[in-house]
């Protein structure tokens, strides 16, 4: 009787393990998750940060060539 419920509670034990080691993330899914939430976030709110700086450049920019060509640059 107590070899049967030892194998059972051995039996519980390894597909508990089992089924905690499919739960689990591995290295790699973890990076991809990471990866995937800071390209989220980047394109959530830096994105239009950035574009709006590159924007002001290019406004900036053609500014200056057309004083220049005024000018006579």
């Amino acid at each position: 009787m107590e070899k049967k419920v030892a194998l059972v509670l051995a039996l519980m034990l390894l597909a508990s393990t089992l089924v905690s080691a499919e739960e689990t993330p591995t290295i790699g899914q973890r990076l991809d998750s990471a990866t995937a939430d800071v390209t989220s976030f980047f394109n959530d709110h830096a994105l239009p940060a950035v574009d709006s700086v590159s924007s002001t450049a290019k406004s900036i920019f053609n500014w200056f060539g057309d004083k220049a060509k005024e000018w006579g640059l």
